[in-house]
C-alpha cells in the first residue's frame, strides 16, 4: 500500500446527504472495531431543520439489507411515510398494474430531509465532525516534500489527508472540484442530466387511501408532452408528490402533465397559481476520472446512474461504503481508488443497458411499449421484467436477458397468432380455473368495478396482494381465452369471534359479461377442493342481510345462517 490510510489521518467529506454520511458511518464504524483512530470532518451548508432535499424519497430494496449490514442501522419506524406495494405503469395507450411477487423487502417512501437528518445525526454520535459551511475552494498540494488537500470553505480552513466528493450535481462544486484536479486527475462531471420538476400537495390520508393507496403511478412519454421522459404520482402520509423528468423539460410540461385526466384524478382539487415547483437534476451518463489522487467521489457527483428508477439513495450510500471500505483496505492515491471503481462496476456496466432501454422508450415505436404492457397481464416473464424495471429491484442487463429467453420469444409470438385469430371469430375456448397472481389484480377491480358500478378505492390492490401472500392456494381466477372473468380470494383462519379454524370465502365476483355459465360455482367448488385437502371442515363467509339474491346464491352452495351477527356504532 503507497498511500495508507494512517492513525491520526483526517478524511474530509463535502457533503451530508445519503453519500457522505454513509461513507462516515462506514469509516468511524470500521475504524473503532480495529481500534485505528481518524478524524471525519464533513462539510454541509444546507440545515436539514429548514432546507429541502429535492428528491421523490423512494427507498427500495435491497436498502433495507444495505442499511443493516452494512452500516449497523435500523430505519427508524417514524421516517417511514408509507409502504409501497407496487406500480401502475401507463403507457402510450396501455397500462398496468405491477406488483412484486418476489420481493424479499418491502418498498418505503420518506420525507427526504428527515432521512438525511438521520444518516447525519448517525455520523455525529460516531464521532464526525459536522460543519455547517459551503466550501469555495480546493487546492492538492504536491510540492516541496508536501502531499495533502487544502479545504477553504466561508469561515473555516483544513488541510486533509483525503477529500470525499458527496456533493451531488451542485454547479459549484462541480466546478471547483474540476479546477482543482485539471493539473492532475482531471475530473469532469456528468456530461449528460436529466431535468426534473417536483410538485408536492398536501391532502388527507383519506384521500390518499381511496385515490392512490400504497402505489406509486408511473407515466412513460405522455403523448401528448413528448419533451417528458417520465412522470410519477408518489403517496406519502399526508402528502403527494408528483415528479417529471426529461432531458428539455420545462415548467409548462409540468403545468400540463397535472391537467392530464389520468394524472388529475390522483390530485386533490387545487389552482394552478398556488402550485409551487423545486427543479432538480440527475445523471444520465457517468463522470470522467472520478477518483484520483487523494480524492474520491460517491453518489450523483459520480454520475453511476442509472435511466429511469436512478435509485439515487441506494447509489449514494453504497458507493459511500464502497469508497470508505477502499480507503480502509487499499489506500487513498490513484491506484487504491481503482479497487472502489472495480466494486462499484455492477452500477457502471448497466449504464449501457439503461441507455439502450431509454433510447428505445423515447424513440421506438409507441405500439412497442404498449404491447411489452398487453403481453405483461398474461405472460409472467414479461410482466416480472417490467416490475424490475420500474422498481429498480433488478439490473437492465438481467431483464434484457430474461427477455431474450427463446421459451419467451416463443410464447410472445404464439400470442400474437392467437389474438390473431380469436379477432377473426374463433370460438370461445372453455373456463380455465388456476392460482390468482399479482398481474392479475387490475383486472379483478375492473370486475368488481363493472358489478358495483364504482371505482374500488386505490388502497384494494395492496389489499388483494396482502391475500395472495397470506394464502395463495385460496386465491383463484377464471380464466376465458386469457383473460380474466371472475375471481375468489379466500383464506384458512380461525380465533376471530371464538370461532375455530375454517375456511373463508372472503371476496368473489364474475365479469357482468360472464355471468350465468355456471363460472361462480366452479370457483367456489375448487376453493372446496383446497379447503378439504387441508382438512378445513366448516366454511364460513359473510353477505349483507338485506341482499337477498347473494344469500340466495350462497344457499344453492350448502351455506346455512351461522351464530354470529355483527354490530355497528357510527362515529359522526
Amino acid at each position: 500500500m503507497r498511500l495508507p490510510l494512517k492513525d491520526n489521518s483526517t478524511v474530509a467529506i463535502i457533503g451530508g446527504g445519503p453519500g457522505g454520511a454513509s461513507c462516515a458511518i462506514k469509516l468511524l464504524k470500521e475504524c473503532k472495531r480495529t481500534g485505528r483512530k481518524i478524524r471525519v470532518v464533513i462539510f454541509e451548508g444546507k440545515d436539514f431543520d429548514h432546507h429541502f432535499n429535492q428528491c421523490v424519497g423512494v427507498l427500495s430494496p435491497p436498502f433495507q439489507s444495505i442499511l443493516e449490514n452494512d452500516l449497523g442501522l435500523i430505519l427508524p419506524t417514524e421516517l417511514i411515510k408509507r409502504q409501497i406495494y407496487g406500480y401502475r405503469l401507463h403507457g402510450p395507450g396501455e397500462e398496468i398494474l405491477l406488483i412484486g411477487q418476489h420481493s424479499l423487502e418491502p418498498t418505503y417512501t420518506v420525507r427526504r430531509v428527515q432521512f438525511d437528518k438521520y444518516l447525519l445525526d448517525c455520523a455525529g454520535e460516531l464521532g464526525a465532525e459536522i460543519l455547517k459551511t459551503r466550501v469555495s475552494y480546493l487546492e492538492f498540494i504536491r510540492s516541496n516534500g508536501m502531499d495533502e488537500v487544502r479545504i477553504y470553505s466561508e469561515n473555516t480552513y483544513l488541510k486533509a489527508d483525503v477529500v470525499v466528493g458527496a456533493f451531488g450535481l451542485d454547479e459549484m462544486m462541480l466546478s471547483v472540484l474540476e479546477d482543482a484536479t485539471k493539473s492532475d486527475g482531471h475530473y469532469s462531471r456528468p456530461p449528460k442530466v436529466l431535468k426534473t420538476y417536483i410538485a408536492k400537495f398536501h391532502t388527507t390520508g383519506g384521500f390518499i387511501r381511496q385515490k392512490l393507496g400504497n402505489i406509486i403511478y408511473a407515466y412513460l412519454k405522455p403523448v401528448s408532452i413528448p419533451n417528458i421522459e417520465f412522470g410519477a404520482i408518489t403517496p406519502k402520509g399526508d402528502h403527494v408528490i408528483i415528479n417529471i423528468a426529461g432531458e428539455k423539460v420545462t415548467s409548462p410540461d409540468m403545468d400540463a402533465f397535472l391537467l392530464l385526466p389520468q394524472v388529475r384524478e390522483h390530485l386533490p382539487e387545487f389552482e394552478s397559481e398556488n402550485v409551487s415547483y423545486f427543479e432538480g437534476r440527475f445523471p444520465t451518463a457517468p463522470a470522467k476520472n472520478p477518483f484520483g489522487h487523494r480524492y474520491v467521489t460517491v453518489g450523483d457527483t459520480t454520475g453511476w446512474m442509472r435511466p429511469f428508477k436512478g435509485k439515487g439513495i441506494n447509489v449514494a450510500i453504497v458507493t459511500g461504503i464502497r469508497a470508505a471500505e477502499t480507503m480502509l483496505k487499499y489506500g487513498l492515491d490513484k491506484e487504491a481508488f481503482k479497487n472502489y471503481a472495480e466494486s462499484c462496476r455492477e452500477l457502471l456496466s448497466d449504464y449501457i443497458y439503461g441507455t439502450g432501454v431509454r433510447l428505445l422508450c423515447n424513440y421506438g415505436p409507441a405500439f412497442v411499449l404498449d404491447h411489452l404492457i398487453e403481453r405483461a397481464k398474461t405472460t409472467p416473464l414479461v410482466y416480472e421484467s417490467l416490475y424490475n424495471s420500474v422498481s429498480g429491484q433488478e439490473s437492465y442487463k438481467n431483464i434484457i436477458k430474461s427477455m431474450l429467453r427463446p421459451v419467451l420469444i416463443k410464447k410472445m409470438a404464439q400470442g400474437i397468432i392467437k389474438n390473431y385469430f380469436h379477432k377473426k371469430g374463433g370460438r370461445m375456448s372453455d373456463v380455465k380455473i388456476r392460482k390468482l397472481t399479482t398481474r392479475d389484480i387490475d383486472a379483478v377491480m375492473k370486475i368488481d368495478e363493472k358489478i358495483t358500478g364504482k371505482p374500488q378505492e386505490a388502497y384494494w390492490a395492496g389489499k388483494i396482494a396482502s391475500y395472495l401472500s397470506r394464502e395463495p392456494e385460496a386465491c383463484l381466477a377464471a380464466e376465458i381465452d386469457g383473460k380474466v372473468v371472475g375471481f375468489i380470494l379466500g383464506d384458512i383462519r380461525g380465533w376471530e369471534y371464538t370461532i375455530p379454524l375454517c375456511g373463508w370465502i372472503d371476496i368473489m365476483g364474475v365479469d357482468i359479461s360472464y355471468q350465468g355459465k355456471g363460472i361462480g360455482k366452479m370457483l367456489v367448488e375448487s376453493l372446496f377442493d383446497f379447503f378439504r385437502k387441508n382438512g378445513v371442515e366448516t366454511v364460513v363467509t359473510v353477505v349483507n342481510w338485506n341482499d337477498g339474491d347473494l344469500i340466495d346464491y350462497f344457499h344453492t352452495h350448502g351455506f346455512k345462517r351461522g351464530e354470529y351477527i355483527n354490530l355497528v356504532k357510527k362515529l359522526n
